[in-house]
């Protein structure tokens, strides 16, 4: 569900979170703090998530394909890249173009 929603379906959602299950035993938050509308062309739809991971989850910051959890918005999968880091977060990145559909 989460990857056929669009960028107006996450804008009201920044500073939530999505919990994702890493293991039997681990679930992690990640909170969405950015999204970025791209131009799209006559035929793609293009926008950006950013989520943030606290440094605390014990996992290793590598791109992955997680499944995602929201309250309101639902579940699916998402495919977070770390793209930055600072002394407490790992910033992920989800990344979507796909065609618009008619």
């Amino acid at each position: 569900m989460l990857d056929t929603l669009h960028y107006e379906d996450f804008l009201p959602h920044i500073g939530s979170k999505f919990k994702a299950p890493i293991t039997d035993n681990l679930t992690v938050e990640f909170e969405l703090v950015s999204a970025e509308n791209k131009p799209p062309s006559p035929q793609q739809e293009q926008f950006i998530l950013n989520f943030r991971l606290s440094k605390s989850f014990p996992i290793r910051h590598v791109q992955f394909m997680f499944t995602l959890h929201h309250e309101q918005l639902g579940s699916g999968m998402m495919f977070l890249v770390p793209i930055e880091q600072d002394a407490d977060s790992v910033t992920y990145e989800a990344v979507f173009n796909r065609p618009i559909e008619a």
